[in-house]
């Protein structure tokens, strides 16, 4: 992108904080689809005294000095921010078509979930650092801080984005959003898995291959050393995979004698027959 307008970008790409405000980051709205066009006409529309308030209430009295831009000159950082967004457009628009059937495939695994009554198995496997418990539902954050959902809806917004591409915004009044990376961008992009490859085994673009295998392994109770040599895995990573499905309550372990042995749960049973055995 241009020299002259990276400097918009240099605010959230410095920010130490990994706190941004909402006139940055916030889906517009996260509970439909929008074109880059609207976005970037949103950011040129946003009023400079919006800019100025939702940095004070980010940031509080100390802005970090990557966002003094922003405060400084409101109305040229929004126009650079949008002529970036611009900018970048072609660079990032034929991987986002390419993943296309991956977020067909998880907008029909997320209603797949919610019909079946499986949201809390479904959160489980969002990503790595997330977990439900108890109507709890940790997420990763700059911050600890509690929220209620307040009767406001929790929308799921998968994105094209690396592993540790999270966003959470508690701030909307009528909604909380969560953004996570789309599952199966790795083998995607890899690989070049193509719509065809994508559908045929959608449990490992789900959960990655590994954890498919694993959990396709115990459609009947086995050991662990079993299971292990059964799917080619160490007994470190066949535990390490084991334990990351017990706690999405995929799998069940129970100790006989000296040996664990590994079933699918109820849930791990609809799982494998929602997105294929």
């Amino acid at each position: 992108m241009r020299a002259s307008r990276r400097f918009a970008l240099a605010s959230l790409l410095a920010s130490a904080h990994r706190v941004f405000p909402d006139v940055a980051v916030t889906p517009i709205p996260p509970l439909v689809d929008v074109t880059v066009d609207e976005q970037v006409q949103r950011l040129r529309e946003i009023p400079d005294d919006t800019v100025l308030d939702d940095m004070a209430r980010t940031f509080g009295e100390v802005l970090p000095p990557a966002w003094l831009p922003a405060v400084d000159a409101p109305r040229h950082w929004l126009d650079a921010y949008a002529a970036a967004t611009l900018d970048a457009l072609p660079v990032f628009s034929p991987r986002w078509q390419r993943a296309q059937v991956l977020l067909d495939l998880e907008a029909r695994r997320v209603g797949a979930s919610v019909v079946r009554g499986c949201t809390d198995v479904l959160l489980n496997t969002l990503h790595p650092r997330m977990r439900y418990e108890n109507g709890v539902f940790w997420v990763p954050a700059a911050r600890e801080a509690s929220f209620d959902l307040g009767g406001r809806r929790l929308a799921l917004v998968p994105t094209i984005t690396g592993r540790g591409g999270v966003l959470v915004g508690f701030d909307l009044p009528d909604v909380v959003y969560i953004a996570y990376p789309v599952p199966g961008q790795a083998s995607f992009e890899e690989h070049g898995v193509t719509h065809g490859d994508a559908d045929a085994d959608p449990l490992s673009g789900v959960l990655g291959r590994m954890r498919a295998d694993l959990l396709r392994a115990v459609g009947r109770p086995v050991s662990m050393g079993q299971l292990a040599a059964a799917t080619a895995c160490s007994p470190r990573m066949t535990t390490y995979h084991c334990d990351r499905l017990e706690a999405a309550g995929l799998i069940l372990r129970e100790r006989h004698g000296q040996s664990v042995w590994v079933s699918r749960s109820a849930r791990g049973a609809e799982l494998v027959d929602l997105l294929g055995s």
